[in-house]
């Protein structure tokens, strides 16, 4: 038998045998593996499994979204690897943070490299132009491809071309591949070694904590930076999640309980028809709970972000200030599919906050609506958008500012672009947390 029959075969009593599993409730299971074997077989154009495979899910996912759900999506083994990365906070890497900048856009290194990371080690630096990668030149690279050929298995090397700022020509580097973690939790400047600073310059007392992304590693980051911020002395902190889209549920809920008393509700799970199929709650006292705090959120805050400053909002235990967040209410599910190589991420449950009402914007909702999570009275700060756009470029160059680099000076050349920009949205979360102490201390 060809390795292509047996792999029909195989598929179609895979499938066979979740149909028996299932009890003969769903026979269009069947009816899948029947047609994908009839095309494989007698189609008149061969077509690769790989691909009937694909559009098979895709078809099925389709349908999912004629029928309202947004979020259900089937990623193939190249659009998987990304998303588990972001999860796992861990890759295989040589530490540096690439995008595209200028006219013409060109691939370069937009912030400094990881300290002690072969990036570090090689002496690249913020500016740097990555012409080629492993030989193949970047100019027209969508970043999807660009980031493929970065990543790899820690201990394989990447060989990149990069044109300095100072240097008439490029230089050839060759690194190795070493395990790169991801920051979720990031302050509010850097220092001029490259690590973060949390608390605020014009006010020592209050710290500002970004929060990127919910990966498995961000409880962990958020509890180490909150113990070191308060033994530098901060007595509030600003928990940012604007333009952070989400991330693992579990890690919302273990954040929220660092931050609650004991016997408060983070957030219910709800699947089809309304069932309550999970209902996180709090068993003890948060070791954060003494801690003044405020939310920011804006319009690209979702998902796991939603459910951290819905519940801490609806307990009273931070204002929540910016702009209403995006509304995604809803769970999915990663389901490894092909041996764990391309995965289903299937909405399966709906969540709703402590006070019962649901954050999920459904198609057609209005302003009106019950959605999101709105801000508190009087901290409200909608951005336009070219406000917003504004806050991203200020947000980005920010970032940069700070760090010592052996041959430019693009710190000071940066400081300008940063402070053309006042971040009202945080001042406004600055402005709550130091009424907060100043009333304690009267």
């Amino acid at each position: 038998m060809s390795q292509r029959n047996l792999l029909v075969l195989l598929l179609a009593c895979a499938v066979s045998y979740a149909c028996y599993v299932r009890g003969g409730q769903n026979p269009f299971a069947r009816y899948v593996a029947e047609g994908l074997a009839t095309i494989d077989q007698n189609a008149l154009e061969s077509v690769p499994d790989q691909e009937l495979f694909n559009g098979a899910m895709d078809g099925m996912v389709g349908v999912l979204t004629r029928h309202g759900d947004q979020h259900s999506e089937f990623l193939d083994e190249q659009e998987a690897d990304p998303l588990r990365t972001e999860i796992r906070q861990q890759f295989g890497g040589i530490g540096v943070r690439i995008g595209f900048e200028g006219e013409p856009l060109r691939l370069a290194i937009v912030a400094p490299p990881d300290a002690d990371s072969p990036a570090a080690r090689e002496n690249l630096q913020a500016g740097d132009r990555i012409l080629t990668i492993d030989g193949q030149a970047t100019d027209g690279m969508e970043m999807g491809e660009v980031l493929r050929r970065m990543r790899g298995q820690p201990g394989t090397s990447v060989r990149l071309s990069i044109q300095q700022a100072d240097a008439t020509e490029p230089r050839t580097v060759e690194l190795v591949r070493e395990v790169i973690n991801i920051e979720s939790v990031l302050g509010d400047r850097r220092s001029n070694d490259g690590r973060w600073q949390f608390l605020l310059a014009a006010d020592p007392r209050i710290a500002h904590v970004r929060i990127t992304l919910f990966g498995e590693r961000t409880p962990g980051e958020l509890e180490h930076v909150l113990n070191n911020i308060v033994a530098q002395g901060a007595e509030a902190v600003v928990l940012d999640v604007r333009d952070n889209a989400g991330g693992a549920l579990e890690a919302a809920v273990a954040i929220c309980k660092m931050l609650l008393p004991a016997g408060k509700m983070i957030v219910e799970t709800r699947g089809r028809d309304g069932e309550v199929r999970q209902r996180d709650e709090t068993t003890e006292d948060g070791v954060f709970l003494s801690l003044p705090l405020a939310v920011i959120v804006n319009q690209e805050s979702a998902s796991a972000a939603e459910i951290v400053a819905a519940c801490l909002q609806d307990h009273h235990r931070a204002v929540v200030a910016g702009q209403r967040s995006y509304g995604k209410g809803t769970v999915q599910q990663l389901v490894p599919l092909e041996s764990g190589k391309s995965l289903l991420q299937l909405t399966w449950a709906s969540f709703w906050r402590p006070s019962g009402a649901k954050i999920h914007r459904g198609a057609g909702a209005t302003e009106d609506d019950i959605w999101g999570v709105v801000p508190n009275t009087g901290y409200e700060r909608r951005l336009s958008p070219e406000e917003y756009d504004a806050f991203v470029k200020y947000r980005s160059d920010r970032d940069q500012i700070g760090p010592a680099r052996a041959k430019t000076t693009a710190s000071e050349e940066n400081a300008p672009a940063a402070a053309a920009f006042v971040d009202e949205q945080l001042q406004l979360a600055v402005k709550y947390l130091q009424g907060e102490l100043d009333g304690e201390s009267r």
